[in-house]
């Protein structure tokens, strides 16, 4: 109270005449004020969905190694419902199509199988196990060719010793003998304990008519085998 004894109206003036300045507001200014309201929370809600696109990478990956946890015998479809996951939240994962692929084929399911190893082919070109495993299920399906541009496009992306040996098979059953003994030599560059690649080497030699190379193989792989 002031010292007449009446009640002061003056603290609550400045929030009332705040009140009706804001009611009075002409329409262009409401508008105004509308639209600087709804630029503040967008901008507050595109700041989260920045920040929860941006984790997208690290959640797939989470969800791609739980996924590879169920990858044994009668749990692959455990692994692909989590390799969907994966890819739903980052398509760029290369590595869950092709876990998604291996599991698709030790189902014998190899349409999808293929589908998915030629996708993760398509996300990282330089996938080279993507590319065997596409050129075992066509050497599979006695579709040679294709089953050697997928092994020559494995080895151009990086050799291995199991795809030389892979593709050395592949061109004997295209009846490309030396080319097939080629392929064996650089296996067994970096398998020389192996008697399965001598014995390929054996066929090979044979098939090209070197007798004495087809003996030599031959009881390598014998002595190999005995070793072992």
């Amino acid at each position: 109270m002031n010292p007449s004894g009446k009640t002061s109206s003056g603290p609550a003036r400045p929030a009332a005449e705040a009140g009706v300045r804001l009611f009075s507001l002409r329409p262009k200014q409401k508008r105004l004020l509308r639209y600087a309201l709804v630029f503040v929370l967008l901008a507050g809600a595109s700041g989260a969905v920045y920040a929860y696109i941006a984790t997208a990478p690290q959640r797939a990956e989470k969800q791609f190694q739980d996924a590879m946890k169920f990858m044994k015998p009668s749990h692959y479809e455990e692994a692909i419902a989590g390799f969907n996951r994966a890819v739903q939240t980052w398509p760029e994962l290369a590595d869950a199509y092709f876990e998604r692929g291996n599991a698709y084929h030790a189902l014998r399911r190899d349409d999808e199988a293929i589908a998915d190893f030629e996708k993760a082919t398509d996300v990282n070109p330089n996938l080279a196990l993507a590319y065997a495993a596409l050129g075992s299920i066509y050497r599979d399906r006695k579709d040679y060719k294709r089953a050697m541009e997928a092994y020559t496009k494995s080895i151009n992306s990086k050799s291995t010793v199991d795809v030389y040996f892979e593709r050395g098979q592949t061109y004997e059953s295209l009846g490309e003998h030396q080319k097939a003994v080629d392929d064996f030599d650089r296996a067994i560059l970096e398998m020389p304990l192996s008697p399965e690649v001598y014995r390929s080497r054996a066929a090979a030699r044979r098939n090209l008519g070197d007798q004495a190379g087809f003996e030599a193989d031959s009881d390598t792989a014998r002595r190999l085998e005995h070793r072992q």
